[in-house]
Parts: C-alpha cells; sequence; structure tokens
C-alpha cells in the first residue's frame, strides 16, 4: 500500500513537470574482456534517484555507490596490491527548472569520495563534481549548452557540454555531440536498440602513497576510456528494464598521478566490453 502512494505520488510529480522518463533506481555492471597480456577492469554502480518537486521547478537528489576492480593480467615490476580495487560514493544535489517557453537550465554539485580506501579517509579522498547545463527544447528536438566536472568520466578537467537531439519519428532519434553520441531505434513498447559514443572511467587517491622506483610518490589514479557499442533494452513493465551493453573500447589509458603529472603508465589494450543493466523507472506517457 505505501509503495503504491510512493509511486502515484511520483508520477504525479513526472506528469506535472513534463519531463522524460524518470529514473529512480539504476543497477549496473560493466566488464572489459581482457586476455593474458592486457589489464582487465570491471566496474559495478548502484544509482538511487530521488526527484523533490518543488513550487518552482524539481530537486535532483541522487546517491552513487560504485567499485572500480582490476586485474593486472599483464608482467608489471610494480606491486598493485594495494590498487585493485577503488570505491566511490557520490551524492549530488540539482536544480532543473524552466527560464521561458523553450530554455530550461539544470544545475548539478556532487560531493564525492573516491578511493582506494587503504586507510583512514583524508581531505585527499574528497572530489567535487558539477554541471551546468542549459536546454532548449523545440518541436521535438533539444540543444544542451554547458560545462561539467566528472571524476566519473576519469577526467580531472571541466569539460563541455554540447549536444543535439532530435526525435525523428516515433522509431527513431538521435544525438549528436558531447559528452554522449547516439542513435535509437524503438522495435515497440517493449524494446530498443542505441548504438554510442561515449568516455567513461574513474579518477581516484590513493591512500598510501605508492614509491616508484624512480622515488617518485603516486597519489592518485586515472582511468579513461572511450567505448563505442549498442545498448539493447527489454521493458519488463511499466516500471522495470533491462539492457545489455556490448562494444569496444576506442582508447584507454590507466595512468598513476602525482599532481596533474603522470609518473606511471601502465599498458592497456582496446578490447571487447560486455555489461548489463537493470533500472526502475517511470514512465512518461507524453513523450
Amino acid at each position: 500500500m505505501r509503495f503504491s502512494v510512493v509511486v502515484i505520488f511520483l508520477m504525479s510529480v513526472l506528469n506535472v513537470m513534463n519531463a522524460q522518463n524518470l529514473e529512480l533506481l539504476n543497477v549496473e555492471f560493466n566488464s572489459t574482456l581482457n586476455d593474458e597480456n592486457s589489464i582487465g577492469f570491471k566496474n559495478t554502480a548502484i544509482k538511487i534517484n530521488f526527484p523533490v518537486k518543488l513550487k518552482k521547478g524539481m530537486l535532483l537528489n541522487s546517491l552513487l555507490f560504485s567499485t572500480n576492480s582490476i586485474n593486472y593480467n599483464s608482467e608489471i615490476s610494480l606491486n598493485t596490491s594495494t590498487i585493485e580495487n577503488f570505491k566511490t560514493i557520490k551524492y549530488a544535489i540539482g536544480f532543473l527548472n524552466n527560464i521561458n517557453k523553450t530554455w530550461k537550465f539544470k544545475a548539478r554539485i556532487a560531493p564525492t569520495i573516491s578511493s582506494n580506501f587503504d586507510s583512514n579517509i583524508t581531505s585527499n579522498d574528497f572530489f567535487i563534481n558539477g554541471s551546468l547545463v542549459f536546454i532548449k527544447v523545440n518541436n521535438g528536438s533539444k540543444l544542451r549548452l554547458g560545462l561539467a566536472y566528472n571524476t566519473g568520466f576519469g577526467m580531472n578537467t571541466p569539460i563541455p557540454v554540447l549536444s543535439y537531439s532530435r526525435k525523428v519519428s516515433d522509431t527513431f532519434s538521435y544525438t549528436l555531440g558531447m559528452p554522449e553520441t547516439k542513435l535509437e531505434y524503438t522495435f515497440s513498447k517493449y524494446n530498443k536498440l542505441n548504438l554510442y559514443i561515449k568516455p567513461r572511467g574513474f579518477y581516484s587517491n590513493i591512500s598510501n602513497n605508492i614509491i616508484l622506483d624512480s622515488s617518485e610518490e603516486a597519489e592518485k589514479a586515472k582511468y579513461t576510456t572511450v567505448i563505442s557499442g549498442f545498448n539493447y533494452l527489454h521493458q519488463i513493465d511499466d516500471f522495470w528494464n533491462i539492457s545489455i551493453n556490448a562494444g569496444y573500447q576506442i582508447s584507454s589509458k590507466y595512468n598513476l598521478l602525482n599532481g596533474n603529472d603522470s609518473v606511471y603508465e601502465f599498458e592497456t589494450k582496446n578490447n571487447l566490453f560486455v555489461g548489463l543493466n537493470l533500472k526502475f523507472e517511470l514512465l512518461n506517457k507524453k513523450n
């Protein structure tokens, strides 16, 4: 009974905001299919979203927990025992509101803890992510302009947000730009296919700095990759959907850093990857 009340409330929020699908829970697993001479990466993430309708606009809350596990298959002299697992906890709060009939903006700030947690948490484990994006909606198209800082992309610098999306028909739509380009084809209300290219990675603190052969210290771990692949989604019911991901890494780089300088670069190979995704969301019947 209580669950039904919550669902009805959230659906009313969705109708008032005339938004896209409202994602409440996202569970994701991704893994590279590495061979004996390359480093393997596995990522598991759980994200919970909770929107709050305000008199003007919507408050967007989310909590993310993720782990990045690394398999050092290649022969390297560096002791990697303390950097095989990195964990991230991120709380994000955002605000979405209309500027006028065609423009709206979304501001977001996300305090983040990301580390191998080999010792007690310190200020070095904290990062601040965030974004400011302006969105123009007009006749089935969307233009996004803004700036984002997201260590979940494996980058420790701001990146531009610039993309154009258009719904060509009931079955086909596309998005061109940064950080993601994709083509989407809807077979039915239960099945759709996305072809995409986008960045992925992580940027984390190393609790106890690693002393390298050169006597330099490694303070941070940075993994960046650009992936291209497909996502096939099946709508289980009005709330749950499941999807599979598969594709190829166009580029990948894994470094240990001292400040912003790379002090150790692992030899990585571009590999195939697979993933599984489970979501709970409220569908907007207006779109």
